[in-house]
């Protein structure tokens, strides 16, 4: 039980996000700024071999550890990630080539900048298809990547001389010179690229291209959060504020593309028999054929093939090649897979069920292992092509692990998981950060999914200069954890309250016919948790997901996560603003979060103070000692009294229906959206589009109590009948009835 709820902890830092912080880390923004685009067009302007003249690369200001010298890398290690794509945009495939690129004949413009772009020549790298865009890698990291969009192509790309692709641009998108992470640089200039292909026919590539580069010209509108069908979308004026943390922008819905990108993940599926020369052990038997499935991280999705082993579980990525057609998606040893993932089952400590989307499909696999004498804990969110593959995978799990062990693997969503762990947290066994944690997971929460990051109450209410000790004997220095975030401000509640009675009065004009589930009146039409709210904590250890969030750069500096106190405020008065806090918040170890050891450039406030390390309470030392502060809060004595009524609203009683409305806790019913709800949609469009809202939103952890959570010390008898079964997910199994299925509902 003990290291099944250690890999339950956040994810552990890494070296590299722990390096040594530069000593020149105070470049001031205007100096960043003013660097910008003479750095990414620099990236333009350098030849690399061909005997072409080549000029020296410019200094590096904005190096993360290294001062003005750019940070030495293997010229082999790619820098991409589909982090560096438009949201929702996927990597297809991958050429080696060689580029060079030269300013238009339709510039009329002599500057610098026109002259310096002419002088590309030669560049080796890698030149990426992706759905929306091709991207150019250079093989040396202290070039630029580029980005061109499609809808910035002047025509689609076409080929000469049976090797090169030529194309002509507008503008083009300029990422990570030096390897620095850093805002994106927009470069408005009609360039022609040649991309020289080494070892391969540009056909494959230019057959494709073509496909996409028609589906995209031919979408005449790009679909957006304010446009989305009325009968499953948010009150434009409600649901999102100006002043709120940034959303994750809605990718547009274009079925031709959709199609045509689903067809080439077809393609790839279906091109790569499983490797068996992946198995680590020569007599390993398959206890299951090739099950389509995808590795899923925040903003990430990896998708490729299954197979469980009576050793190990294999993932094995999809890879597009020119014989795709052959294969038919088999178990097979001739080495045309990729280089699979393996898991031992021997390293399996539990598991849970979890959500993909709204599809009820997924399942995170916990793991334990020692490493120089440690145990090092991780996960990994597969998600599934459906509930029955899902079930059939953790049942051979099951059953494998269980039998070389005296106890059965643990899974965190089972609710006989949960009555052990309210047992131990009532009789002092588990401290309040673990029961939170084991909370969090049972109700669907995990750390590879932003839409259900696990969400943590604010605990103190005391983060200003004015005190130097914090005395956690002092009820006045807590917030009070029976009420909602939404309402901890009188004033402010009274306004949310208002617009709640406005919108009852408005259904009832209307008449019943006009009202629909997606249209009830709520409360807050922001909610606690979202993936704008998480990454706006992790900015400082998660930039490449902001700057993915953010369309290339990072939010306007008052709007970014500066400040404890500020911070605080904010979700005390701000009307779009109740975000609760996050594990990290609570967990000493995860101390960096609130540094700024990247080096970042973030800007300055309209004060002019600089954006750097999150400025702390004074009764703190360090980051680290905030945290332990922190924790300490959280374990305190005024908090487990008090931390029952904070479950209730989050995981029990007051999380939903009438009773969420008497405790001021009633959020936009798309927040409660589950499976059930999402498979009565009358269409597919309807339910990608009130899936994709839900997810961006926020949503609402599943219901584990069906009775107010006891306190310590209070009989033992209130718990009978506490944790609520979960009746749809008690159903999956090889007797129920797809209808069955479907239709108990008492767990969403």
């Amino acid at each position: 039980m003990k290291e099944a709820i250690k890999a339950l902890y956040p994810p552990r830092p890494t070296a590299a996000r722990r390096r040594v912080r530069r000593s020149s880390s105070s470049i001031s923004s205007c100096d960043a700024a003013s660097s910008s685009l003479t750095s990414g067009m620099a990236m333009l302007s350098v030849g690399g071999g061909g005997g072409g003249a080549t000029r020296a690369p410019l200094p590096n200001l904005r190096s993360p550890s290294f001062g003005g010298s750019p940070p030495k890398r293997k010229a082999n290690k790619s820098r991409f990630s589909e982090l560096l794509l438009e949201h929702g945009e996927k990597h297809i495939k991958d050429w080696a080539v060689t580029a060079s690129s030269s300013s238009s004949s339709l510039n009329n413009n002599n500057s610098s900048i026109s002259n310096i772009s002419c002088q590309m020549k030669q560049l080796e790298g890698r030149l990426r298809l992706c759905s929306q865009s091709i991207l150019f890698e250079p093989r040396h990291s202290s070039r630029g990547i580029i980005r061109i969009p499609f809808r910035y192509m002047a025509a689609c790309p076409s080929v000469v001389d049976n090797s090169i692709v030529t194309l002509r641009s507008d503008r083009c998108v300029i990422m990570k010179t030096n390897n620095v992470i850093a805002p994106y640089e927009h470069v408005h200039l009609t360039t022609d690229f040649r991309f020289k292909f080494a070892h391969s026919s540009p056909q494959m590539m230019i057959s494709l291209i073509q496909e996409l580069f028609n589906a995209e010209s031919s979408t005449s509108t790009k679909t957006s959060v304010k446009s989305i069908n009325p009968s499953v979308s948010f009150a434009a004026d409600v649901a999102f504020d100006e002043s709120a943390p940034p959303i994750i922008p809605m990718p547009s819905f274009n079925d031709k593309k959709n199609d045509i990108i689903e067809q080439i993940s077809e393609l790839a599926m279906a091109g790569n028999s499983f490797d068996t020369t992946n198995f680590l052990h020569i007599h390993e038997q398959p206890l299951t054929p090739v099950l389509r499935s995808s590795i899923k991280t925040p903003l990430l999705e990896e998708k490729g093939s299954i197979v469980l082993t009576d050793y190990a579980l294999y993932f094995q990525p999809a890879i597009l090649s020119g014989s795709a057609m052959s294969n038919n998606g088999n178990i097979g040893s001739d080495g045309s897979g990729g280089k699979a993932q393996v898991w031992c089952m021997e390293d399996v400590v539990a598991f849970a069920r979890r959500y993909d989307g709204m599809k009820d499909r997924a399942v995170e696999i916990y793991l334990s292992k020692m490493e120089g004498g440690k145990s090092s804990h991780h996960s990994v969110l597969l998600a599934l092509d459906s509930t029955e593959a899902r079930e059939r995978l953790v049942h051979l799990i099951t059953k494998q692990c269980s039998a070389s062990r005296s106890l059965p693997i643990p899974c965190y969503t089972d609710r006989n998981f949960v009555e052990s762990a309210v047992e131990l947290w009532l009789s002092n066994q588990l401290n309040n950060y673990e029961y939170l944690l084991i909370l969090n997971s049972a109700a669907g929460r995990s750390f590879h999914d932003l839409s259900r990051y696990p969400v943590f109450p604010w605990v103190l209410s005391s983060y200003g200069d004015d005190e130097t000790m914090l005395d956690l004997t002092n009820a006045e220095n807590f917030r009070d954890l029976s009420k909602p975030i939404g309402a901890l401000n009188e004033d402010r509640f009274q306004e949310f309250k208002k617009r709640y009675e406005s919108m009852v009065q408005q259904q009832k004009s209307q008449g019943a016919q006009h009202n629909h589930h997606q249209d009830a009146p709520f409360m807050y039409g922001t909610h606690y948790s979202a993936p704008g709210y998480v990454l706006f904590y992790l900015l400082r250890v998660m930039p490449e997901h902001m700057l993915c969030l953010q369309n290339g750069k990072f939010d306007v500096p008052d709007r970014l996560f500066f400040s404890m106190q500020s911070c605080y405020e904010s979700a005390l008065s701000n009307n779009a603003d109740l975000k609760e806090l996050i594990p990290e918040f609570y967990d000493p170890d995860c101390f960096d979060f609130l540094i700024n050891s990247m080096g970042l450039q973030l800007g300055n406030l309209q004060t002019g103070e600089r954006v750097d390390d999150v400025i702390l309470p004074s009764y703190s030392k360090s980051a680290k000692d905030f945290l332990r502060k922190n924790r300490a809060a959280l374990e305190s004595d005024h908090c487990t009294t008090h931390l029952p009524k904070w479950i209730d609203l989050i995981f029990g009683v007051t999380s939903r229906g009438s009773r969420a409305k008497t405790a001021r806790n009633l959020f936009h019913p798309m927040s409660y959206l589950g499976p059930v709800d999402l498979d009565a949609l009358r269409s597919d469009e309807d339910k990608n589009r009130a899936e994709l809202q839900a997810t961006e939103f926020g949503i609402v952890p599943d219901k584990l109590f069906r009775k107010e959570h006891p306190g310590k010390g209070e009989s033992w008898e209130g718990t009978e009948g506490l944790v609520m079964p979960d009746v749809l997910r008690d159903s999956y199994n090889y007797g129920a009835s797809s209808s069955d299925r479907i239709t108990k509902k008492e767990n969403t």
